[in-house]
């Protein structure tokens, strides 16, 4: 049961990051957001028994992405 709680409230944590990446306005803004959506998913698929994809994705999505997307 308490799975289940834990998991409603990430990917409705999801949802909200999601429209706010949508809906910022300058590129630093979209780029942390983006940052925080790729650990959400991280925490979702580790909960999910995926630790597989939950490290590379907490990796990548929210280590190395946001530093490409950033302005030179």
């Amino acid at each position: 049961m308490t799975t289940l709680l834990i998991g409603i409230f990430l990917l409705s944590l999801l949802v909200i990051t999601a429209v706010a990446i949508v809906r910022s306005e300058d590129l630093f803004s979209a780029v942390m957001l983006s940052g925080i959506f790729s650990l959400l998913m991280a925490l979702n698929f580790f909960l999910l028994d995926a630790a597989d994809v939950a490290l590379p994705e907490a990796a990548v999505g929210a280590g190395v992405a946001p530093f490409s997307c950033w302005p030179a």
